[in-house]
């Protein structure tokens, strides 16, 4: 089964310090039915004014992969050193038994980033933070695993039995992927138009995908999107 939700289904909250795009039910915004999908829990696509930011928070057993697209992040937890991320920059946030934090964006554009939210393998563990510089450009016509929980070659460590991929497809260009049936995965096409198993999607586009043991991904023009595996957790997942 693959689903394709188009881009006007996702919930814009709007502030005065920033515009996100949520693709799952995350702090005020709520619909029931769409608050998981297996261990993904959330992905927003956050764009932050300059001067602003998301102000101290919360987070606790989740973990937390912010990926920057443009601008800077900088983010203060605590008494800890400054965290600066840049285009390209991936964080890994396992917040364990609970952390708070700030993030801004004192750069003079606006800062784009993606936060993706997955469970974890094990719970009660201390906070920890892992950052990696993964290029503003991922290579052409292939995965690059960013965060992962399952052994990925160069990927930041995941406490979970998870993985986060950035992807970059020219045109005319296809990727297979495969996965066991208790796995499902989740497709965000960030920039261009492209197919999956035939079926067209264009920028802001969601796959939701479970009970596939693979499926094809093609570009149209030049594409860029994030693909997140993940355990359906005895989640039954049907159309």
């Amino acid at each position: 089964m693959i689903r394709r939700v188009a881009s006007q289904k996702r919930h814009l909250a709007v502030s005065q310090s920033s515009e996100n795009f949520l693709l799952f039910s995350y702090g005020d915004y709520f619909e029931p039915g769409n608050v998981r999908w297996g261990g993904l829990r959330f992905f927003n696509d956050d764009l932050i004014h300059p001067a602003c930011g998301f102000p101290l928070h919360f987070h606790d057993e989740i973990e937390v992969v912010s990926i920057v697209v443009a601008g800077e992040i900088r983010q203060r937890q605590g008494v800890q050193p400054l965290v600066r991320l840049r285009p390209g920059d991936v964080q890994v946030l396992s917040s364990g038994t609970g952390v708070r934090h700030v993030e801004t964006n004192e750069c003079p554009g606006q800062a784009h980033l993606y936060q993706v939210g997955i469970f974890p393998r094990e719970s009660g563990l201390m906070p920890s933070h892992t950052e990696a510089a993964f290029g503003a450009l991922p290579p052409p016509n292939e995965l690059v695993a960013v965060a992962s929980g399952q052994n990925k070659a160069g990927a930041i460590l995941l406490n979970a039995d998870a993985t986060v991929f950035v992807g970059s497809l020219e045109p005319y260009q296809m990727i297979e992927y495969q996965m066991a049936l208790d796995r499902c995965a989740f497709l965000y096409l960030t920039r261009g138009t492209l197919t999956v198993n035939g079926v067209d999607y264009e920028a802001g586009d969601q796959a939701r995908i479970a009970n596939e043991p693979e499926f094809m991904v093609g570009a149209i023009d030049h594409s860029d999107f994030v693909l997140v595996d993940v355990p359906t957790l005895g989640q039954t997942i049907r159309e």
